[in-house]
C-alpha cells in the first residue's frame, strides 16, 4: 500500500518538473566570463584543461554560460592572474597553487 501511494507521489513530482523545467531554461541570462591562465597555448595538457572546462559548461547550459580562455600574457602575465581575479580584471583565474606558497 505505501509503495503504491510513493510512486505515485513521485510520478506527481516528476511530470511537474518536466513542466518546469522548459520555464526554467527560457529565464536564464546569458553570461560571458574570462578565464586568465598562468600556462600557455603550446602546454596542452594544462591550458587544455581550461579550454576543456569552457566547452564543458557551454555544453551542460545551452550555451547560456561562456567562458573564455585566455593564455598567459594576453591578459596579465602568467603570475599575476589572482591578482587580477581579485581585481576584478578577469572572473576565473586558472593557475598553480605552487607558485604563491611561501
Amino acid at each position: 500500500m505505501r509503495r503504491r501511494s510513493l510512486l505515485a507521489g513521485g510520478g506527481v513530482g516528476l511530470v511537474g518538473a518536466a513542466l518546469a523545467a522548459p520555464a526554467i531554461a527560457q529565464s536564464e541570462p546569458e553570461i560571458k566570463w574570462r578565464l586568465a591562465s598562468s600556462f600557455p597555448k603550446s602546454l596542452d595538457t594544462l591550458y587544455g584543461g581550461g579550454e576543456y572546462l569552457a566547452k564543458r559548461v557551454a555544453e551542460a547550459t545551452d550555451n547560456k554560460f561562456q567562458i573564455r580562455v585566455f593564455a598567459a600574457g594576453e591578459i596579465v602575465p602568467a603570475f599575476q592572474v589572482l591578482d587580477a581575479v581579485q581585481n576584478n580584471t578577469v572572473e576565473m583565474g586558472h593557475t598553480g597553487s605552487y607558485y604563491f606558497v611561501g
